[in-house]
């Protein structure tokens, strides 16, 4: 249920992809689309306290001074993120649906809010612990380098201090890192340096207020408790729950990223109609993962399968008149 943010409180928003697609295929999405959002959230002086991506939505838990600097917010950077992944992805029209925003008063729905966000990527069976996700940001809170080696000055190698720099230059610009600029930048390094630059990047990027979400629980600690034994709630956001998908989604993604046929999942969409549902049954049967969660993953309409059925069928006499 889509509801307007009122000043005071705690705004808890949710977007899904349109049709439940997935979005967030791999590091590069995630890190344009954070990009975008926190420079965007700045602009606005939108007070970013929890964030989390999973791969077909995300969530947000926020709070901001007028209910109209909300709307230009969210209508801001998802334009933005819209038009540059369509770019590079060959796709048109709306990315996400209609989102909803609930919002919280007093300590004790806040603590829902923070906990059913934290914890998303826990209830969706992607990690045990919340602070074990990278795309929710909490263990950002604490340290600079959470899914990283640190990397000395000194050992630095002439490729990575020219993407440190760059980054730092954009940030300064407030320019967001877009795909051409993470290509350039991410693909050379190894994969610890890899691993380097995203938490740097995110380090560089973040607005997120961390100390709002800990005076509700007191500390770091008390709240990553509270956390592990309370997967929160989140009654007034229609959001579509299939703890199953995670992990089927994950699965898919390594299966796309290590597949030399194809570059990106522009490519897989792009093929003919037989060739991508060809390909959604061998995702099928190689991830082991259920046809409606390759559907959306592939990017494929309900109506292309039915027809796909229909055709099938009448090839080998199924169907009568």
């Amino acid at each position: 249920m889509k509801r307007k943010y009122r000043p005071g409180c705690l705004g808890h928003l949710y977007q899904r992809g349109c049709k439940g697609y997935v979005v967030f295929y791999n590091i590069k999405d995630s890190l344009v689309f954070f990009t975008i959002f926190m420079l965007v959230a700045e602009k606005y002086g939108i007070r970013v306290s929890g964030l989390c991506l999973m791969y077909n939505h995300y969530h947000v838990d926020f709070e901001a001074e007028r209910p109209y600097l909300v709307s230009r917010f969210i209508s801001e950077f998802c334009t933005m993120f819209s038009k540059t992944y369509n770019h590079r992805y060959g796709f048109s029209g709306h990315l996400f649906d209609r989102h909803g925003i609930s919002n919280k008063w007093g300590d004790k729905s806040k603590r829902t809010a923070y906990a059913y966000l934290y914890n998303n990527p826990v209830e969706w069976h992607l990690c045990s612990r919340a602070e074990e996700y990278r795309w929710n940001f909490l263990r950002y809170s604490q340290e600079d380098n959470p899914f990283s080696k640190k990397i000395a000055s000194r050992n630095m190698t002439v490729r990575l201090r020219k993407a440190l720099n760059l980054v730092r230059y954009l940030r300064s610009k407030r320019r967001p890192i877009l795909y051409e600029t993470l290509d350039n930048i991410l693909d050379p390094l190894d994969t610890y340096e890899k691993q380097y630059l995203v938490d740097f990047i995110v380090n560089e990027y973040s607005v997120i207020d961390y100390h709002r979400a800990v005076a509700c629980y007191g500390s770091y600690q008390k709240m990553t408790d509270a956390f592990s034994n309370n997967t929160g709630n989140e009654y007034d956001i229609d959001e579509e729950f299939d703890p199953s998908a995670g992990k089927d989604y994950r699965k898919m993604a390594v299966f796309l990223a290590r597949d030399k046929r194809y570059k990106d999942i522009g490519e897989v969409v792009h093929r003919p109609a037989e060739e991508r549902l060809a390909y959604l049954n061998e995702i099928v049967e190689k991830c082991g993962v259920s046809v409606e969660h390759a559907r959306k993953f592939l990017r494929i309409d309900v109506a292309d399968l039915i027809n796909d059925d229909h055709t099938h069928s009448t090839r080998h006499g199924c169907l009568t008149d």
